[in-house]
């Protein structure tokens, strides 16, 4: 890469991660406008992970396919068609740390993405101090 040249990136949502966030679809838009390649990771079947990311009106650069998160990564890394000079991962499973690392990819939890990005975390639901239920039924 000449100087002059600007980097290249290609990312990763996990999928839990995506929906971690307050506004998932205009994190999406956001995105789009300094990656080169977009696309999610998740153990869940593709047709499921197609269904979300089209609730946040987003066309993915590559889906997980029928492969755990990790198996997804090394063949996305592997694909010419999202060569980049960095690959990130933003994820909200420590677990896939590790294996996203070797594999050449940055991992970003979601909380520091977030953080670093401007980007707004969901609420998480409160937590009752007590097993009393309020409200119905």
């Amino acid at each position: 890469m000449a100087a002059d040249e600007p980097e290249t990136i290609t990312l990763a949502f996990e999928l839990a991660a995506l929906e971690r966030l307050a506004d998932p679809a205009a994190v999406v838009r956001d995105t789009q406008q300094w990656t080169d390649h977009l696309g999610l990771v998740s153990d869940e079947p593709t047709h499921l992970v197609r269904k979300r990311a089209r609730d946040y009106a987003f066309n993915p650069d590559f889906l997980p396919g029928p492969r755990e998160k990790h198996q997804s990564l090394v063949k996305i890394r592997n694909q010419p068609e999202h060569g980049a000079d960095r690959y990130i991962l933003v994820a909200v499973d420590r677990d896939i740390e590790e294996a996203a690392e070797a594999a050449g990819w940055e991992f970003r939890p979601v909380e520091e993405a977030a953080e670093t990005a401007g980007w707004r975390l969901a609420r998480e639901p409160a937590e009752s101090d007590d097993d009393e239920r309020t409200g119905w039924p």
